[in-house]
């Protein structure tokens, strides 16, 4: 529990001893009736300086004096912590968790993402932007402050935490991103992740290649390693600029073009069955099919105008923005990005 809303409750408690005080000395010291006592104890409590029920002995005056000096502080103390709690945003905080448990609560077929560093972060971005549920276990409180525009829930743990994948919906979660900078906690989270749940897709970050061999054998499906691929791009700018820069056009750098890819379950049923010259693709939408991906993982580049995208298959597709919204009215069920 939050220590601000810890600290409202004692001071509510105190509040509510102070009346309960109040209303069973009045009816001990002075034999008032229950009515008689919770009046003489709330006009005592405000101060308002009404008249009393029946006029006070001489134990009921100093009991009376007693209760007000008693009620000066602890009013202070309450109004205090009320302020505080609901100024100093401890009220919002308090509903932002609770609606985030809810959130985690009801997950599924989401993207978990563990650590929201560098690549976390571009990991979380993408994710969005594709209209994926994203789920992002981190323990860094001023990130997470951040986190609360960006994930759709968050997780305030230690990531390489089994108890965190757990919180963040692992059973139920259709992917997880591993992204701490520690290659041990990456292979003992993938580990973790899939003893939790066998079928999910793990892509995981490491630092070093003997790294990478671990958690493939961990099970991971997928291994990235960034500074790899950031030494070979950087290269790459030197000995093949004209493709760099070609690549850093496609969304996720410049963004001038996206490329999607479209499953046989997303075409409109009429559409189902139909080669790419039948579909007439590029005069219809614009966009290009750049390759085909049979249902058993073989990429088939530039493929030929009689291919048929058959169950379990994809086609890959480049356009910009406007040509692919365009090509998801024409031809698909619904969005891809949906």
């Amino acid at each position: 529990m939050n220590p601000g809303l810890r600290k409202l409750i004692f001071g509510l408690g105190l509040a509510l001893f102070s009346v309960v005080l109040g209303v069973t000395g009045y009816m001990l010291i002075e034999g008032y009736t229950m009515t008689q006592a919770i009046y003489m104890t709330a006009i005592t409590i405000s101060t308002v300086g009404f008249r009393e029920a029946k006029p006070l002995s001489e134990a009921g005056m100093i009991f009376t004096s007693a209760y007000i000096f008693m009620n000066f502080g602890l009013i202070a103390y309450v109004v205090s912590y009320a302020a505080r709690y609901i100024f100093d945003g401890e009220l919002q905080n308090e509903y932002r968790n609770y609606s985030n448990n809810k959130i985690l609560k009801k997950m599924k077929d989401h993207v978990i993402v563990c650590g929201y560093g560098r690549n976390g972060s571009k990991a979380v971005s993408e994710l969005r932007s594709s209209k994926e549920k994203c789920v992002v276990i981190e323990q860094d409180a001023e990130i997470t402050d951040e986190l609360k525009f960006s994930a759709d829930a968050i997780v305030r743990r230690d990531a390489s935490d089994e108890q965190s994948l757990l919180e963040a919906g692992i059973k139920d979660a259709k992917a997880i991103v591993i992204t701490l900078p520690n290659d041990a906690d990456n292979v003992y989270i993938t580990l973790a992740a899939r003893e939790l749940n066998s079928g999910i897709k793990i892509i995981s970050r490491a630092s070093q290649e003997m790294t990478r061999k671990k958690l493939l054998k961990a099970g991971a499906d997928t291994v990235v390693m960034p500074d790899s691929l950031g030494g070979k791009h950087m290269a790459q700018l030197i000995t093949k600029p004209s493709v760099i820069q070609f690549l850093n056009m496609l969304e996720g750098v410049e963004g001038v073009f996206n490329v999607e890819q479209v499953t046989y379950e997303e075409m409109k049923p009429e559409f189902q069955g139909a080669s790419i010259l039948d579909l007439n693709i590029r005069q219809a939408s614009g966009v290009s099919v750049m390759a085909y991906q049979t249902a058993q993982g073989t990429f088939n580049i530039n493929p030929p105008a009689s291919t048929v995208l058959q169950p379990g298959s994809h086609y890959i597709i480049l356009g910009s923005k406007e040509e692919i919204a365009n090509f998801e009215k024409q031809f698909l069920v619904s969005k891809i990005n949906e």
